[in-house]
């Protein structure tokens, strides 16, 4: 909803092929320069004259600005993710800056300036106002697809911005039949209770398992490339000096066997750069794959929990329980729920600070809509316990898990 998705995948294909074409150009750039340099053993004044030098020196530098480029560009569309999902996560469709940089250990000001820039180029369906009267001079104004309900009480029409509020402009009751649809999120006001708890799949970014199946494909056809890159390396480098072994591979075409051997020097340069391109790949891929696998786990962990927010605490007692030798930290463990869902792999739950404490915030929806001390509508519910605007009774179990 908050997301130029059309725009974003194209971004994503976009900064896959500067990253492919940018490790090309380095090792190949970076291979020429050191033929250059073992050809003519250090005599740098043919090797400035040397033509191919400022054409090695430009594509190298233009290959790391390819990867440095796409590194950067993905990172921000991971954090246009995030910011998405903390956006679908409100239920009053303002956010301050405050709660973004609580939530994320940035300062305010370093949290504006991130906003501002992938406002333009990733995010939709916001904008920032100037307040008045209010703690902060600028806040998030989430927009709203225009969406019609009604109420049962008096029948009265409503749009989404009202009822984001949970209570009829007309009559004030709050016993309405609209959901209040934010992204992937759905929160109901009425009061069933009647719900399915244990659902993985939910909180699974989609689609997570052709990812996960793409990731071990690419992890095979990099494992297949470098054992043979690894065997013609180990070949060439094996038989550099045998000239009956290459003569007898290459009797037709072979004139000068220093010629032909100078030309294999650079072969093995450019194979042993082209090893080590894969060498960097294979554990990105491999840490990707390990990723989709821990966010999976996760889903499975969110679904069995049966209220709507998790403590870090919580979240750190309940893993301890189930894998007692662990030694992840509590604050290691929210910063891997963070990246998971940056990088797309878990939806529906959202990190937010309520009362001072930091908590994971689940699929959530309102179940009670009256307070049952005086019968008044309970209005912008946001945690499990709400204190009645009315009568200031405690209610428990406001919100709970979809």
């Amino acid at each position: 909803m908050y997301l130029k998705n059309g725009f974003i995948q194209f971004l994503k294909a976009k900064n896959v092929i500067l990253l492919i074409l940018g490790v090309f150009f380095t090792a190949l750039s970076f291979s020429m320069m050191t033929q250059l340099f073992v050809g003519f053993h250090g005599n740098m004044k043919l090797i400035i004259r040397a033509g191919s030098l400022p054409v090695s020196v430009t594509f190298f530098f233009l290959g790391i600005f390819m990867i440095v480029y796409s590194r950067i560009s993905r990172k921000m569309i991971n954090d246009a993710v995030f910011f998405s999902s903390y956006f679908e996560g409100d239920l009053n469709g303002y956010v301050d800056f405050a709660e973004l940089a609580e939530v994320t250990g940035k300062t305010t000001e370093q949290i504006q300036s991130r906003i501002q820039l992938l406002r333009p180029l990733y995010m939709q369906n916001f904008r920032i106002v100037k307040t008045v009267r209010y703690r902060y001079p600028e806040i998030i104004e989430l927009f709203s697809k225009t969406v019609t309900c009604s109420c049962r009480s008096c029948g009265g029409l409503m749009q989404k911005r009202v009822y984001f509020e949970g209570q009829c402009p007309y009559c004030g009751s709050s016993d309405l039949t609209a959901q209040v649809v934010s992204g992937q999120r759905v929160y109901f006001i009425n009061d069933n209770t009647n719900r399915k708890t244990d659902n993985p799949a939910y909180y699974e970014g989609s689609p997570l398992q052709s990812k996960r199946i793409r990731y071990a494909v690419g992890f095979g056809i990099e494992l297949f490339f470098f054992l043979i890159f690894l065997i013609v390396f180990l070949t060439m480098v094996n038989n550099y000096n045998n000239e009956p072994y290459f003569r007898d591979m290459f009797s037709s075409s072979m004139t000068s066997f220093e010629l032909f051997r100078s030309g294999l020097l650079n072969a093995i340069i450019f194979f042993a750069f082209a090893l080590a391109a894969i060498v960097l790949t294979v554990p990105i891929t491999f840490s990707r794959m390990s990723n989709i696998e821990y966010a999976q786990k996760l889903a499975r962990d969110f679904a069995q929990w049966t209220r709507p927010f998790i403590s870090l605490q919580e979240f750190d007692r309940m893993q301890r329980e189930k894998y007692p030798f662990g030694t992840i930290s509590p604050e290691k463990r929210y910063k891997n729920v963070v990246d998971a869902i940056k990088e797309g792999y878990l939806r529906g739950c959202t990190p937010e600070k309520h009362g001072g404490v930091l908590r994971i915030a689940l699929a959530k929806q309102i179940v009670k809509d009256r307070c049952p001390g005086c019968g008044a509508p309970i209005v912008g519910a946001v945690t499990e316990n709400y204190s009645c605007r009315y009568c200031g009774r405690l209610i428990s179990g406001v919100i709970s898990k979809r």
